[in-house]
């Protein structure tokens, strides 16, 4: 589940968003959590260079969307990386602080009929205020980590692809490799897709329980609230 958007942005026009555009925001940033995906049995190499390679694996495909791993390789550690390899991918270093643009990471995906996305935008941080059910294409981090030579990240992807080629934009050129485009076929991510299952009807959120009061001594300072 995606939990990154705070309230503050919701009420830029004065209004909090509603819980109905709350859930149609958490459905386009998230993998739908009541579906079983059918794997792609789709690879491909984006870019390589003699001391370093990125590559997207284990793609997944739902009814809609699909889900993939970046997988990035170094021969050798980088020496001066603030927060290891897995920042430049992100683009956010600890402690709140930005990777300069030059050295991150950039991927970006193209779809048929000219929608894209890339990681420019933390589309996770979007306004639910505003969020439709439209075809928009939504490219979202997921879950990932690593250490100084290899990085997993995974990305959701929603809507699915139409009918053509996806197009996958690379660049880092920090590490040799500049803009490059890898275009995959989209007819297997719809055919799996079709495949998926839905285990059950979506569940919303439940509330978490209030914690229970902490245990205090039976007297002095620290018996009182």
């Amino acid at each position: 589940m995606v939990a990154m958007w705070t309230s503050h942005r919701g009420e830029a026009s004065g209004e909090s968003p509603t819980p109905e555009q709350i859930e149609r925001w958490r459905r386009r940033m998230s993998v739908p959590e009541n579906e079983f995906p059918v794997g792609v049995g789709v690879t491909a190499l984006l870019g390589r260079t003699g001391d370093a390679a990125v590559g997207i694996t284990m793609v997944e495909a739902y009814p809609h969307g699909f889900r993939f791993n970046l997988a990035v390789r170094l021969r050798r550690a980088r020496p001066g990386v603030r927060g290891g390899l897995f920042t430049l991918i992100g683009g956010h270093a600890r402690h709140g602080g930005e990777v300069p643009l030059e050295d991150r990471l950039l991927l970006g995906i193209e779809y048929a009929d000219g929608r894209r996305a890339s990681t420019l935008t933390d589309q996770r941080m979007s306004d639910p205020g505003t969020m439709t059910d439209g075809d928009d294409l939504v490219l979202v981090h997921q879950g990932g980590g690593g250490g100084d030579r290899t990085v997993d990240q995974a990305y959701w992807v929603t809507p699915l692809p139409p009918e053509g080629p996806v197009t996958f934009v690379l660049s880092w050129p920090a590490f040799g490799l500049p803009e490059s485009r890898t275009v995959i076929d989209s007819a297997p991510i719809r055919a799996a897709a079709a495949e998926s299952v839905a285990l059950w009807p979506p569940q919303p959120d439940e509330e978490p329980e209030e914690p229970p009061p902490p245990p205090r001594p039976p007297t002095g300072w620290f018996s009182e609230p």
